[in-house]
Formats: C-alpha cells, sequence, structure tokens
C-alpha cells in the first residue's frame, strides 16, 4: 500500500509524480488493450505534463446484481457506476450478477426475464463459490451445480464456480476500466480496487486468499473478456487461479476486504457518525454480515481522528435467498412464486427459520461485546442499529431483530436508515435504494483500512461524553 499512498499523496499535494517505474500495475492513458477504445496520440512533452488522477473503485459482487461506485479523490466526490447509461432509474446502476451459456459462448448479466429457452441461465453463483468450501449451504437453484462444481457442457468435467466469477469480475472490471478511459481521456488514470467478500474480519478459513487469487486472475483476463466471450477462457481462467500468485499488498492495486467493515466505511461516509455504539446488519440475498463498532477515539490515544473500534462481527450464509426457499416449501409453490407473494404481502409474511436464524447471529454477536468485556460504560452499551440490504427491506425481518432479546445492560436506541454521503453524484437517483448500494460505497471510501479488530479493543471503561456545540468536520476526523 506504500507505493498507492505515495501516489495519492502527490496528487493531493500537487508535488512531481512519481515515475512509471515506481508505480504499481495501474492503467494509464495511452496504453490501452486491444478491447478499448484507440488511444489518444501524445508527444513526450504533452505526457509529462498530462494530470493524472487517483480513483477509487468499490465493487459489490452481489449474489443478484453487482453494484460499483468510484470516488474521484481530486474532487472527493463519489458515482455510482451506470452499467445502462441511457436508462433512467435504479436498474440502470444494477447488473445481474449471472452467467448465461448460450450457443457455446458466456453472457454476462443476462436477466431473468431475457433468458431463452434453450439456454443455460446460472445465477447466485456467489454463492456457489461458497458452496465450494461448504456444501450444504447449497441453495442456488443452478440444475447443473452441486458442491460449488458446475458442469456448463453436457459431457465435460465439471468446472469451478468460481471460474466463472472470475469471468464475471473480469468482465466487470473491463467495463468499468474502459468506461472511466472514456471519461477522463487526456488524464493519467491510477485505479485502486476494493472488491466485498463474504468474510470476518478477521478470517482463519482462508476465503481470503482464495478470492484475492480469484480477483487477481481476473485483472490479468480483463482485457480479454468480452461480451459474450468464448467459452475457452473457462478452462484457462480455471488453471489461471489454481497456479495464481497473489502479489504483496504494495505491488497490487486490488484488495479484498470484508462486506461487514465496509458497511462501516459506508457508515462513516454518512451524515449519521457520530461518537458513539452503532451497530449494522447487513442482509444480502446470499450471506448476513453482523458488526458491532464503536465509533470514536480509543481512551489511549487521546486527540487522535475517529476511528470505527470493531467490537464484534460475524458473516453466515443465511439471508433473502433461503428465506424465499424456506417460504417456498412453506406454500408449495416456486421460489419466483414465493418471492413475489413477499413483496408484495410483506406485512403478512410468516417468521420463517432462516430469519430466526439472522436473529441468533445478531444476539450472539453482541453477546461476544459482553462476554469479552469490550464495553463496560452503560452509556456505550447503548447502540444505534441499521439494517441494510436487499433481504433487510422484509418487514417481518426487522420487527423480528427489534424484538430479539439483547444481554443484559445492552440497549438499541433507534433503528436508523443509512444515508448516502452529499458528495455522491447521483445521490437524488439512489438515495431511497441506498441500502442496496451501502457497501460499494464504503469500498470505495478508503485507500487505507485503519480500524482496530476486536482483539485489540481493551475495555472502554470511561463513560463516553457526547460533544456539545456543532457538529465537527467529518473530513477532519476521517482522514482518507
Amino acid at each position: 500500500m506504500n507505493i498507492i499512498l505515495r501516489i495519492v499523496r502527490n496528487l493531493l499535494l500537487g508535488s512531481r509524480p512519481v515515475s512509471s517505474q515506481t508505480r504499481p500495475e495501474m492503467h494509464r492513458t495511452g496504453q490501452t488493450n486491444k478491447a478499448s477504445a484507440k488511444p489518444v496520440p501524445s508527444s513526450p512533452a504533452a505526457a509529462r505534463t498530462r494530470s493524472e488522477r487517483a480513483l477509487i473503485i468499490g465493487v459489490d459482487f452481489g449474489t443478484n446484481s453487482t453494484k460499483v461506485i468510484w470516488q474521484d479523490l481530486s474532487s472527493n466526490s463519489f458515482e455510482a457506476f451506470q452499467w445502462l447509461p441511457h436508462v433512467e432509474g435504479l436498474v440502470s446502476m444494477l447488473l445481474p450478477s449471472t452467467v448465461t451459456i448460450r450457443d457455446g459462448a458466456l453472457y454476462f448479466g443476462i436477466s431473468e426475464q431475457n433468458v431463452r429457452q434453450e439456454d443455460m441461465w446460472l445465477h447466485s453463483i456467489k454463492l456457489c463459490v461458497l458452496c465450494h468450501r461448504k456444501s450444504s449451504i447449497c441453495r442456488c437453484g443452478n440444475a447443473k451445480a452441486q458442491a460449488g462444481m458446475i458442469r456448463i457442457f453436457n459431457g465435460n468435467e465439471p468446472i469451478p464456480a468460481s471460474s466463472l466469477a472470475c469471468l464475471f469480475l473480469a468482465y466487470v472490471f473491463r467495463e468499468v476500466e474502459n468506461r472511466l478511459i472514456s471519461q477522463f481521456p487526456n488524464e493519467h488514470l491510477h485505479m485502486i480496487w476494493n472488491i466485498g467478500c463474504p468474510l470476518d474480519h478477521l478470517d482463519a478459513t482462508g476465503r481470503r486468499s482464495e478470492w484475492e487469487r480469484m480477483a487477481g486472475a481476473a485483472m490479468d483476463l480483463r482485457t480479454r473478456v468480452l461480451n459474450p466471450t468464448g467459452s475457452t477462457l473457462v478452462a484457462e481462467a480455471t488453471q489461471l487461479i489454481r497456479n495464481f500468485r497473489v502479489a504483496p499488498k504494495e505491488l497490487r492495486n486490488y484488495f479484498v476486504l470484508p462486506e461487514g467493515l465496509a458497511a462501516v466505511k459506508a457508515f462513516l461516509e454518512s451524515p449519521h457518525a457520530e461518537q458513539r455504539t452503532y451497530a449494522i446488519v447487513d442482509v444480502g440475498a446470499g450471506t448476513t454480515e453482523v458488526s458491532f463498532f464503536f465509533n470514536g477515539r480509543m481512551m489511549n490515544e487521546p486527540g487522535q481522528p475517529y476511528r470505527p473500534s470493531y467490537l464484534a462481527d460475524s458473516t453466515e450464509a443465511v439471508g433473502g435467498s433461503k428465506i424465499d426457499l424456506e417460504l417456498a416449501q412453506m406454500w408449495k409453490c416456486s421460489v419466483e412464486e414465493a418471492r413475489r407473494r413477499k413483496e408484495s404481502a410483506q406485512d403478512g409474511t410468516p417468521i420463517v427459520s432462516a430469519v430466526r436464524e439472522i436473529c441468533r447471529q445478531y444476539q450472539t454477536t453482541c453477546g461476544e461485546i459482553i462476554m469479552h468485556r469490550k464495553l463496560t460504560s452503560p452509556h456505550d452499551m447503548r447502540f444505534k442499529l441499521f439494517i441494510i440490504g436487499g433481504g433487510g427491506r422484509l418487514r417481518c425481518l426487522q420487527g423480528a431483530l427489534m424484538q430479539t432479546g439483547l444481554p443484559e445492560h445492552f440497549s438499541r436506541e433507534a433503528l436508523l436508515q443509512l444515508k448516502p454521503p452529499r458528495r455522491l453524484k447521483n445521490y437524488l437517483g439512489i438515495e431511497e435504494n441506498y441500502d442496496l448500494f451501502a457497501n460499494a460505497c464504503g469500498l470505495a471510501s478508503s485507500i487505507g483500512w485503519e480500524y482496530y479488530p476486536p482483539s485489540k479493543v481493551p475495555p472502554m471503561k470511561k463513560t463516553t461524553l457526547l460533544r456539545v456545540g456543532p457538529k465537527p468536520d467529518r473530513d477532519e476526523l476521517y482522514p482518507k
């Protein structure tokens, strides 16, 4: 990360750019790939005077849809990426996380209503990647998928779902990169990519390294993955992931980060960030992340900027898709019909086992704080709750979480709706649906990810006093 931080520091301070020999592998205009637009001719003198721009790109690879938000560090502004720039509304910013096999080729992002009868339509690829390690969570609904392996052609050996997810990510990287190059044609672009992953902040299972290999292989393949793309790349992606060696952080420009931490970073960009305890329950289609954190200065660091002290977190492979499956079994109908009934009559949706699992996860994660005495002040044990993610919109789930009993001395003060940062250019377009974009925004918010993991958070014995007077400048409290 040192090289990336030095680049950004030079850009922000207006100093002389670092030489190309010291830069990590970031795209610079004038060095495009075959799939990119033709580079603008420039003389060596013009190249030396060309301005530079650093962009942080947050990629939320979701079970149902993929969202991308990027931050321009020169203007400190955010912008949601539009997959369909000529279409208005939410649909233009949601790319279906699907791979479709049609006429021997791979198509990315085809929605269910556009599938043909002869197609093999693969959705919930992210769940299939998780299923390879833990087959008991299998519920993607793909007829050709089992235990994280997918048979895309009859008679051939099944291939890992991670290979298809890698090619999907490669397509995402290529589309976003090419669009940004077109948007800033006369500048050197330094792109930093943060990809969300469903894992705890201290992952002991090796899942992060698997996702880093998949993301690294996608970065290498991005210039070759078109839409559609040839099926011959599947075997190449499989081999590349198997043999891929992830470079040290200071030598690469892509990073895999926990989705729970991304939600916390999104909170820090919102107007809600005050000095107190918070909880975020992020219910996606396939996974649920619960994060408890104390937002403020550590007691042993007086005068330092605010940092989120990560008190406890958890990630479980239960979300909206499992709720839909259990409702379909209860109502004796298809999963698609159960989803439609759930969305059209939310007030009458029964509490199923998956909802109770999420409530237990929330309760257990809260209990971890008491068990390890991370908070001892009664004031700090009063927290505010955010429920985000598409699955978190279910009213019966919200009601169940609000009624879940908490450990002694813990109390929930309010249920809040997370708001986008005021510097988001598409603010009005996604304000009502920001719970779907919070992770992407959080991933795009920072180069450095400084936080205190639970094992490093000492007991907070002093009573936290809230500030009196005008709200402090958040740009000062939360350095980039």
